[in-house]
């Protein structure tokens, strides 16, 4: 199996209200190597089941990113049980770029599940 190329700024797995980002590797013209850094929030409090929750696998669809930041910054720790997973902007490139498709490489993220860790920045 190939290992995930995106690596969290923090923790997945602790209790309390972590935000921070995914690191995505990404090579382009005019750098070397870079990295896109994608919002993410993980709420924890103890054992329980985890709900994730994503917004913008279209760029240009705004609602529930405004809705799942929202949520983000209210959820408190201590009101649930298990662990929340919010990434607001899925397809962080595209959402940024307000298009559909993703400007880096012209991917849908709706038609690349469940993706390819040796795919384009989309995959």
């Amino acid at each position: 199996m190939t290992k995930n190329p995106i690596s969290p700024t923090i923790p997945l797995d602790e209790d309390g209200s972590h935000h921070g980002f995914l690191s995505l590797p990404y090579s382009r013209n005019d750098s070397a190597w870079g990295s896109i850094m994608i919002p993410i929030s993980v709420i924890k409090n103890g054992p329980g089941p985890t709900a994730l929750l994503t917004g913008a696998n279209h760029g240009d669809e705004y609602e529930g990113p405004v809705a799942l930041q929202d949520l983000a910054l209210r959820l408190n720790a201590a009101d649930i049980q298990g662990r929340v997973i919010i990434v607001p902007a899925f397809n962080y490139p595209a959402f940024r770029a307000g298009t559909r498709n993703s400007p880096i490489d012209d991917g849908n993220m709706n038609r690349v599940f469940p993706g390819n860790p040796r795919g384009t920045v989309t995959e």
